[in-house]
């Protein structure tokens, strides 16, 4: 018997469910009404439920992965079971920047709704000196928290979810009384341009459900938790976004927020939505319940996205794509101390560099649909090539519902809007450059070109589409106009079909040709 140790299972549903629910419900719902509003006013509710419906798509082939290929690293380690070790990789390098920049971003809500407590925390949506060195203590508690044992580290994510559920259902059934049905007139004043801007601000909010895959090693009964798990976490936590949106949404008091009514834009300017809407009502324990509620949520989120991004880089380590040491499990915690250590560090670098939650944010929800598009393609081709496993859960009408969630990704990585399409799409791109230091053999490019074509295709359509479609522009260009809605997703969804097909048939053909 090896006398390496292993990962212990000791994740059963309820833990995933507060693993998943924590890891998902954090910064967005805190943060993002009052952005979405100021683009799509009131259809902001339209916006979450087509967000809800995008990541059931994205979601359920995880579910079929999870549940037949229990691995732990799942957004990195279905793809390369499908795509080899360059897909895998290039995956796995999109989702690792995923999530250390994206922890980052809900540290530094975390800390902005500290500040409402602790005055001097952050100037506007950026965090102050002070408010960076809390950000980076807080990395680290949660960092020591997962290091004394997953079960700690899910337990942990169970109690911080259901404390940040109690002053949702406050905030909730306290503002019901306080509906006017006015704030829903017009409900689409900026057309659905504007809703399908808000559906790529919120989709941030949605990201993360696919963490539920990537402690697989560690899960009871896997082929019956994860598909589970997975459903309700989409499920309660569309249900919980959609009911605080109408609330937000229903008791805005414009007089007393100083705002004309209708004026959408100057919500969009609001610091800390929920408890501002709540205090313009005259309600200011309802604000400061709305407050707490949103430090226990982002807490919740941090400690859990803390568990999963050390995961990642661990998977790969043990698969010699990433530095070997991570790939070391401590043998006193069963923990993979030197992979959370790892990827904690990198995030307080981001904390300190980068202390802005926007900008990271936008950044980090492209980095991580390129590998939800890969695993949707995953499904069909492990089908195809590995039909003697068994699929304890299989996803319904397959080829379709992958297909469809394939094209909804590419809409996804676009509705990220300009300049944001392009960076992210760069860098993922750099991890071509990335692979060079880890494993320079079996480059298995044709099998994996579609990737620079998929990347490249999008930034061109990004470039001569719809002017609307930018958002905190920075650069001296902007989108030329030339593929207006809705000829601009005509052309990305016959475009999404080519690559669609192409990666399938050339990984097909490569498990033909005997590439493993």
């Amino acid at each position: 018997m090896s006398n390496n140790p292993h990962l212990k299972k000791e994740l059963g549903l309820i833990t995933m469910l507060g693993l998943g629910i924590g890891s998902i419900l954090g910064s967005g719902i805190f943060g993002l009404p009052a952005v979405m509003g100021a683009v799509a006013g009131p259809s902001l509710i339209t916006a979450i439920v087509i967000a809800a419906i995008i990541t059931f798509f994205l979601g359920m082939p995880y579910a079929e992965l999870g549940a037949t290929y229990p691995m732990t690293g799942g957004p990195y380690s279905f793809p390369r079971k499908a795509m080899g070790d360059l897909g895998g990789f290039l995956m796995g390098w999109g989702y690792f920047l995923y999530l250390f920049i994206g922890t980052a971003a809900i540290i530094d809500i975390f800390v902005m709704y500290l500040g409402f407590y602790i005055p001097g925390l952050a100037v506007g949506d950026t965090l102050t000196p002070l408010g960076i060195t809390i950000a980076v203590a807080s990395i680290w508690i949660f960092t020591f928290i997962n290091i004394f044992g997953v079960k700690w580290g899910g337990i942990y994510g169970v109690v911080t979810t259901i404390g940040k559920l109690i002053p949702l259902a406050i905030f909730f059934f306290v503002g019901l009384a306080y509906i006017k049905g006015d704030n829903f007139i017009p409900y689409m004043p900026f057309g659905f341009t504007g809703v399908t801007l808000a559906v790529a601000l919120f989709f941030w909010s949605f990201t993360g459900f696919e963490a539920i895959t990537i402690p697989g090693e560690e899960i009871k009964n896997p082929s019956r938790t994860i598909p589970l798990a997975m459903i309700f976490t989409i499920v309660i936590v569309a249900i919980v976004y959609c009911l605080i949106a109408f609330v937000f949404v229903g008791i805005i008091d414009w007089a007393s927020l100083g705002v004309n009514p209708g004026d959408w834009k100057a919500i969009g300017k609001l610091a800390s939505p929920i408890a501002d809407v709540a205090k313009a009502i005259k309600l200011p324990w309802l604000a400061a319940i709305a407050a707490i509620g949103a430090i226990i949520a982002t807490g919740g989120a941090g400690g859990s996205w803390v568990l999963f991004q050390a995961r990642l880089p661990y998977a790969m380590a043990k698969d010699k794509l990433f530095w070997a040491p991570v790939s070391k499990v401590n043998k006193k915690y069963h923990t993979p101390i030197i992979a959370l250590v790892f990827t904690s560090v990198l995030t307080s670098i981001i904390l300190i560099a980068i202390p802005n939650f926007a900008s990271v944010a936008l950044i980090a929800s492209v980095t991580g649909v390129l590998p939800y598009a890969a695993a949707v393609l995953s499904v069909i081709i492990l089908r195809a090539v590995d039909k003697k496993t068994k699929r304890p859960f299989k996803l319904p009408f397959a080829k379709t519902t992958t297909l469809i969630g394939f094209i909804l990704s590419t809409f996804i990585i676009y509705w990220a809007s300009w300049p944001w399409t392009v960076i992210g799409s760069v860098l993922l791109l750099t991890g071509f450059i990335a692979y060079l230091f880890v494993k320079v053999k079996n480059w298995e490019i044709k099998r994996n070109i579609w990737i620079i074509v998929y990347l490249l295709g999008i930034m061109i359509v990004s470039y001569l589409g719809d002017p609307k479609f930018a958002f905190n522009n920075f650069l001296p260009v902007k989108p030329l106009g030339l593929l207006i809605f809705p000829y601009d997703l005509i052309i990305l969804t016959i475009f999404s079909i080519f690559i669609y097909l192409w990666a399938y048939k050339v990984n097909i053909k490569a498990f033909k040709r005997g590439e493993q």
